[in-house]
């Protein structure tokens, strides 16, 4: 175990509530790097340069001795790489880890489970499954598929049959194609309409960095305009400023003024998290007639920072966004308790996640009475086995199979990844 952690003490097997679990112990893991594809070639965003058509899925596997196998994703630790002085974001820091924690333990160690339910993590394991939320996937995943039940009704209960989706690819598309402009991020919405979406998100924050501040402006109300009339006025519409108006809140007001007609659903993150910003925000909103939603938080850690304290306390965000994967299931499952009884939406950001991260935040959506839509990026199939989920209308159908309900297409996987694999035992 991890010595920040301390020492793992034998936990018995009869835990609260009068439920028998199982205890198998895990004896092999592995890691592979997957690459997972987009259906397009997707734009730059306020902050950054194009992110391209193919990312990777950081895929670990764990087994047991009793042949269960356990799924997470290690792409936020994998992301964490600054230099070669450091262990993070490298292979031997990611086996390192996985070793320390997983190996040699037993699925039962790292949950409390009353009733059927996960109700907290072992003291053993808090620090690290706080640190690494990931890995907290990977525990659920183990212990859903060991007591033969979803990793949904450990986080609480099944509160819904299907999830709504929104697609998340339209970024700066007209920097792709500069000849069409606005016209590129309308033809992608109106393609994914025709995929049987009925939910968008656009990119905006365009006065930021990437053109002038006027004229990234009037981009930014030409794009959303456009998006709405490509995609109807029954669809959901939302934007995602990426802090691109940060210092510019004399603009953000013109924008919000501009695109009214568009009905925008919610408007993420467009500025810093700041308390003043947000409450000349919520003015704003209030004053022009504006219905939009404020979200924004996805990179928060580990406790919420104050400042998201702060605007949830005040009433100035209706929907907070931590990674599902950065965050994990053990912290997400704390967070919704925090966040609902607060009238603010639990709603986790799933974005370079690969299929393994969408699979995860629909698992949480259908345990979260608020979660609002799954933030999809659309990639193609890659590694996984066919299942039961289905997507049409709009919304993903609920797994029902155990854990996860994911498995690995054992074919595909030695056929075009196993060479890639590290195996530790």
């Amino acid at each position: 175990m991890l010595t920040a952690l301390g020492a793992v003490g034998t936990l018995a097997a009869n835990q609260p509530g009068g439920l028998q679990m199982p205890s198998q112990t895990i004896t092999e893991i592995t890691v592979a790097p997957i690459p997972v594809h987009y259906p397009k070639q997707v734009g730059k965003v306020a902050f950054g340069d194009y992110i391209g058509s193919e990312r990777t899925e950081w895929l670990v596997r764990a087994r047991t001795d009793g042949g269960l196998e356990g799924l997470t994703l290690a792409n936020r630790f994998m992301g964490r790489f600054t230099s070669f002085d450091s262990a993070a974001g490298t292979m031997s820091g990611l086996v390192a880890l996985l070793r320390e924690v997983f190996l040699g333990s037993t699925v039962d160690e790292f949950l409390e489970v009353s009733d059927g339910r996960v109700v907290g993590v072992h003291d053993a394991y808090v620090l690290a499954f706080q640190t690494h939320g990931w890995m907290s996937i990977l525990a659920y995943d183990l212990l859903g598929r060991a007591m033969g039940v979803s990793c949904v009704d450990l986080l609480g209960e099944r509160l819904k049959d299907r999830i709504p989706a929104y697609d998340t690819t339209l970024f700066y598309q007209d920097f792709v194609n500069p000849e069409k402009g606005a016209a590129q991020v309308a033809d992608d919405a109106a393609g994914a309409r025709n995929d049987g979406y009925t939910a968008f998100k656009i990119k905006i924050g365009r006065v930021g960095r990437w053109m002038t501040p006027q004229v990234g402006l009037e981009r930014d109300i030409e794009v959303v305009m456009a998006v709405r009339e490509a995609v109807g006025p029954d669809a959901t519409v939302m934007v995602d400023g990426n802090f691109g108006y940060d210092h510019r809140l004399d603009l953000l007001e013109d924008f919000v003024r501009e695109t009214l007609p568009a009905k925008l659903f919610w408007m993420e993150e467009m500025v810093s998290a700041d308390v003043g910003d947000y409450r000349t925000m919520r003015r704003i909103l209030d004053r022009l007639g504006s219905t939009a939603l404020l979200v924004c938080g996805e990179d928060d850690g580990h406790p919420p920072g104050q400042v998201f304290v702060d605007l949830v306390g005040n009433g100035l965000i209706d929907g907070y966004q931590p990674d599902i994967v950065a965050a994990g299931f053990s912290r997400w499952h704390e967070l919704k308790q925090w966040l609902e009884p607060a009238g603010v939406r639990a709603q986790p950001r799933n974005f370079g996640n690969g299929n393994l991260g969408r699979r995860a935040a629909l698992v949480f959506g259908a345990s979260a009475q608020s979660f609002v839509s799954l933030e999809d990026e659309r990639f193609l199939p890659n590694v996984y086995a066919d299942d039961d989920v289905t997507f049409r209308d709009g919304a993903y159908s609920v797994p029902t199979g155990d854990g996860l309900g994911l498995a690995v297409d054992s074919d595909v996987y030695q056929q075009k990844y196993a060479g890639l694999e590290v195996r530790i035992t």
